[in-house]
């Protein structure tokens, strides 16, 4: 018998939900979870669908997984003799890999505002006590 599947708060996981795509859907489906640092497609599908926003999990498999998708466009880029011979499923993994990238730098940007903040509060405090 299998492990029970538990969500985040312990809740049993016993509802099956099955979708069809197409061969050319899944595997881009398999690149963009794999790419976030997801550990499941199951997860990267429930965050996506209940809560309209994934978040990239930053961990060693994403850069290991970022890291094979850019050989392998460099790898079509060579092999490429005009801009006309671009196959459009080249750009997905770019657009994901942007996107990935840009939710980092907001986050970085969330980041420092927020101790820019409590450095000022700190001040702040700390102007109070001095007079």
């Amino acid at each position: 018998m299998s492990a029970k599947n538990l969500d985040q708060k312990g809740r049993l996981r016993s509802e099956t939900i099955a979708y069809r795509c197409s061969p050319a859907e899944r595997k881009e489906l398999d690149k963009r979870w794999k790419l976030l640092g997801y550990a499941t497609k199951q997860d990267y599908v429930l965050d996506s669908v209940l809560h309209n926003k994934v978040t990239a999990k930053g961990n060693p498999m994403m850069l290991v997984n970022f890291r094979k998708e850019l050989y392998g466009i460099l790898e079509e880029l060579e092999r490429l003799e005009e801009a006309s011979e671009i196959d459009e499923e080249l750009f997905t993994p770019i657009r994901t890999m942007l996107e990935i990238l840009e939710a980092f730098k907001e986050n970085e940007d969330k980041n420092k505002k927020n101790k820019i903040r409590r450095k000022d509060k700190f001040l702040e405090r700390r102007a109070y006590r001095d007079v």
